[in-house]
């Protein structure tokens, strides 16, 4: 996923070296928090970050501004398109004459 790297070179994002943090969360939060983060192309420490910055009023690591911000929802709009095109392409057409 190519377009993941591009993200986090617009947001400035982590780092390895910053503090790592275990936390144990209920299965189906998790799933909840995996399916969020592919679908907003980001790392699931990535999704897990910008909530939290979210829910204590921060702005997002994503410093580039309004560009960036829309660079960033054409990225995800165009991985959405992608995984729909392989849908298409793996579901039997219905329309064929028998």
């Amino acid at each position: 996923m190519r377009h993941l790297r591009k993200e986090k070179v617009l947001r400035g994002a982590m780092t390895r070296g910053d503090p790592h943090f275990r936390l144990r969360i209920p299965e189906d939060l998790k799933r909840e928090i995996e399916t969020a983060a592919r679908a907003n192309s980001r790392t699931i420490t990535s999704e897990v970050v910008y909530r939290l910055e979210q829910s204590f009023g921060r702005s997002s690591t994503f410093q580039g501004g309004l560009v960036e911000e829309i660079e960033a929802i054409r990225l995800r709009l165009a991985y959405v398109q992608d995984l729909l095109q392989k849908q298409e392409l793996s579901t039997p057409s219905h329309n064929q004459d028998a």
